[in-house]
């Protein structure tokens, strides 16, 4: 029989966060293009059609035109300054994002006793963000690291946890829908 490791330890990892941060970069690059694609079409119609056009048609040809792109721009910078954020945050972070062994578990750097866990879950994001992994002890405090930071697997950590709590914990993903 061989002896389980002394702990599962769970660092940091900045890939995911960084693939986010270039999918928006790129999104707000594709968006701006196509409000100077938008931009473009707009004084080319204008041009061709000014004389038939008020100022009053004009302005709200430019408005309504610009308005739709420009939403769509400030989406797409509003997302890369979010995924930028949670880089910042990955980067940043010290040490390790989750341990566990044999005495407890320590999430975000708060560290909990097994006899003091209340429960371990998985719950979405505000605003439809990244689901988290939260650790809740018995006094009701909390302590969370988002699973896209985590260099393993939840099933993996969900395990772990099992085995080193003897079965009392889990991870609960009940929360976190389908």
């Amino acid at each position: 029989m061989t002896a389980m490791a002394q702990e599962l330890v769970v660092g940091y990892n900045p890939l995911p966060a960084a693939e986010r941060v270039a999918h928006y970069q790129g999104l707000v690059r594709s968006r701006l293009i196509w409000l100077g694609i938008g931009i473009v079409l707009l004084v080319l119609v204008w041009v061709w059609q000014r004389e038939q056009l008020d100022v009053l048609q004009a302005i709200l040809l430019f408005v309504i035109g610009l308005a739709f792109s420009g939403v769509w721009v400030v989406i797409a910078i509003v997302l890369y300054v979010l995924a930028r954020r949670s880089m910042d945050r990955v980067n940043a972070a010290q040490g390790y994002a989750v341990r566990v062994d044999p005495q407890g578990i320590e999430v975000a750097g708060k560290v909990v006793p097994w006899s003091q866990v209340a429960h371990i879950a998985t719950l979405r994001g505000a605003l439809g963000g990244q689901p988290q992994l939260v650790l809740t002890d018995t006094s009701g405090a909390t302590s969370s690291v988002p699973i896209s930071y985590l260099d393993t697997m939840p099933g993996t950590l969900d395990s772990a946890i099992r085995a080193y709590s003897r079965g009392s914990q889990w991870i609960d993903t009940s929360k976190l829908g389908n």
